[in-house]
């Protein structure tokens, strides 16, 4: 191992005891055990990594349980929800006049409502939005359902009319203020309710996209509200409510390629980095080090108070970008010669990981964040587990839920100046010195 790959980055400290007792081997008080040192260092990439892949397409978008509408985001994104609604009920239990509950078939309908709910904390906007609202006739399959097909199962595939669940029908417009709350309400007359009574259309459902451009919302809900007045009270409204059978979102176009040099954790499908890790089994340097312990230093599990990845950020496209915070998490590779879809062990993070500012990938890129991996360190120093296999030395930076967000985290990768570094924290006690 080449010397040049240790840098010291934080300064010894090293102080002598002095004491008023005798120790009870010694008349000497100046043979107290000394205190120990401890040493940051950062070993660059060429020190300690090897053979980092990205791998994508863990879980859909499906497993979001979300939808998502964009116009021009970020100058690329567009996206669009699509749902399909339970059907309205066509009979009602109204009490008529003389005081009997009856089952009243012969309902008016009065008109109704589609009612969105939308993450107002992940929503990117600058201001009110222009929202629309339009009805699918071409039947859609919510598991494989992309921007260009409407089915894209093994048994056949079924591209839309047009790209993006076209064409679409608009039956409504409105304006949603995000300081208003988070509750988006599309009026609809009697005949565009009776659109989604229609046993033809219910299953096909509504799509819902965004006028205004630049912008990207998150939808967490929809429904649909038919107001209706009985046959034996025709001066009495009720509201009869269809929830949504199917959720989910289309978008284009598709994430840009991962390429050499870069790091990407997270998105829907997500993305996995995973990396081999080398440590070394003693120390040479720093002079400091060395001076103060000796060396060389043996590099034991015990002498290791702390291991982290440091990575550094990079700008994530502006249309994947996140909003919110991301939350990364990391595992040992079990087996890496079954990669993309190997074993990963239990996680080495704390509650749900590392959390990561959505500045980094933006305005903030080029920050450093740490990944602790402080256990994993020492069991590859311990060597052979008590089952006699050796400890994997591969790692996975993961989304701490798969997947957990449309966005990801982007990071430099080896072969550019901020290719990831081992911090490591050693602690060590000089020896003893006998009289």
């Amino acid at each position: 191992m080449r010397r040049r790959w240790l840098s010291v980055t934080a300064a010894l400290a090293v102080a002598g005891v002095a004491c008023s007792e005798r120790t009870p081997t010694s008349l000497d008080p100046d043979l107290l055990p000394p205190r120990p040192v401890s040493v940051e260092i950062l070993v660059p990439w060429e020190g300690f990594g090897s053979d980092l892949e990205v791998f994508g397409g863990y879980g859909s978008r499906r497993e979001l349980g979300v939808g998502m509408v964009a116009s021009a985001f970020g100058g690329s994104l567009d996206a669009r929800t699509l749902v399909s609604f339970d059907a309205i009920a066509t009979f009602a239990t109204v009490t008529d006049t003389t005081g009997t509950s009856r089952t009243d078939t012969l309902l008016s309908v009065r008109g109704g409502r589609v009612v969105v709910f939308v993450d107002t904390a992940g929503a990117v906007v600058d201001g009110p939005v222009s929202l629309e609202l339009g009805i699918l006739r071409q039947p859609w399959d919510p598991a494989t359902v992309s921007w260009t097909m409407a089915v894209d199962t093994a048994g056949g595939a079924v591209p839309w009319v047009e790209p993006g669940a076209g064409p679409v029908e608009r039956v409504a417009t409105t304006v949603w203020d995000p300081s208003a709350g988070d509750t988006v309400v599309f009026a609809l007359d009697s005949a565009q309710v009776e659109m989604w009574r229609d046993t033809a259309n219910v299953n096909y459902g509504a799509v819902l996209s965004a006028g205004t451009p630049g912008v990207r919302i998150e939808v967490t809900q929809a429904i649909i509200r038919a107001t209706v007045s009985p046959s034996v009270r025709p001066d009495t409204l009720l509201t009869l409510t269809g929830a949504r059978r199917a959720f989910g979102f289309i978008y284009t176009p598709e994430p840009e390629p991962v390429t050499a040099g870069m790091m990407r954790i997270g998105g829907a499908p997500a993305w996995r980095t995973v990396l081999d890790v080398a440590v070394p089994a003693s120390l040479t340097s720093p002079p400091g080090l060395c001076q103060a312990v000796g060396c060389p230093l043996a590099l034991t599990p015990a002498r290791v108070s702390y291991a982290a990845l440091v990575l550094t950020s990079r700008t994530t496209e502006a249309a994947f970008r996140p909003s919110d915070s991301l939350f990364v998490d990391v595992r040992a590779v079990l087996d890496r010669s079954t990669l993309p879809k190997a074993p990963l062990g239990p996680s080495l993070s704390v509650g749900f990981g590392s959390r990561l500012d959505p500045l980094l990938f933006g305005s903030g890129a080029g920050g450093q964040v740490e990944i602790p991996i402080t256990s994993f360190v020492r069991a590859i120093l311990q060597g052979d587990s008590v089952s006699g296999f050796p400890p994997p030395n591969s790692l996975a930076l993961l989304s701490a839920l798969e997947p957990s967000s449309f966005t990801y985290a982007s990071f430099q990768g080896p072969g550019t100046a901020g290719a990831p570094m081992l911090k490591l924290i050693i602690t060590a006690a000089p020896p003893v010195q006998l009289p």
